[in-house]
């Protein structure tokens, strides 16, 4: 006969005590009947759904320290950080989370230095994703021009095509350090027809262009296209 889905009431249910507790224990948990190290143990987990009160959440973990060699298929929780241990090489993995109450379609996540999941929010048109100071960041795709007519320009990493006029006065246009922009191309062009004045394309701090600390241009309509190994820049 079936019995109640519940635990045996005191002072109630004579005679079927054993049958309720035993249907009741036997739901989630393992037992065939002998003596066997796995009775007992769960054979199924059901959580019931929790509610909007506080206290009420299905599970909840207590932060603890780790056991000092990871066994395969444990679940621990240390302050901020979840982790499985995986059976191969019986790893401990960090699982990776993000906050959901923040960001937008499209954000991308990536490991910082700290080991934390750090978002990075989805970039504009014509960006591509790139690699600033060893951590990726969004940069212009398409040529990003910019024209100057002041005695010095200096390039950021915004810009791709720099046109210079010198009618007035001699112009400087000073490149990035080579290490923080390892790959990128830089295009300087001159418009001007003077004579009287010059275009010159300076190093910073302590890098070369094609081995010398500037490099001139002296005719209107020449231009120079400098490329960045990570130490210095190269003419191409």
């Amino acid at each position: 006969m079936p019995y109640p889905q519940r635990l045996p009431i005191v002072n109630s249910d004579d005679g079927t005590w054993g049958n309720i507790l035993v249907q009741y224990l036997q739901l989630q948990h393992y037992n065939d009947g002998t003596n066997n190290p796995i009775n007992g143990m769960h054979q199924n987990i059901t959580i019931t759904a929790g509610t909007t009160a506080s206290g009420t959440q299905p599970l909840q973990f207590t932060s603890g320290p780790l056991i000092t060699t990871p066994a395969a298929g444990s679940v621990e929780f240390l302050t901020d950080r979840l982790y499985f241990t995986q059976t191969t090489s019986t790893t401990r993995k960090v699982l990776a989370a993000f906050d959901d109450s923040s960001g937008a379609t499209g954000d991308t996540y990536y490991r910082d230095s700290g080991g934390n999941f750090v978002r990075l929010g989805i970039g504009s048109g014509n960006q591509v994703l790139s690699v600033a100071s060893g951590l990726p960041s969004w940069q212009q795709a398409i040529f990003a021009v910019a024209t100057t007519t002041g005695t010095t320009y200096t390039i950021n990493t915004t810009n791709t095509v720099v046109i210079a006029d010198a009618t007035s006065n001699n112009v400087t246009v000073t490149l990035p350090t080579a290490s923080t922009v390892t790959g990128y191309r830089y295009y300087v062009k001159r418009k001007d027809s003077s004579t009287t004045y010059t275009v010159s394309v300076a190093r910073s701090g302590s890098d070369t262009i094609d081995g010398a600390t500037s490099q001139t241009l002296e005719i209107q309509y020449t231009s120079m296209t400098v490329v960045s190994d990570g130490s210095n820049w190269y003419i191409i």
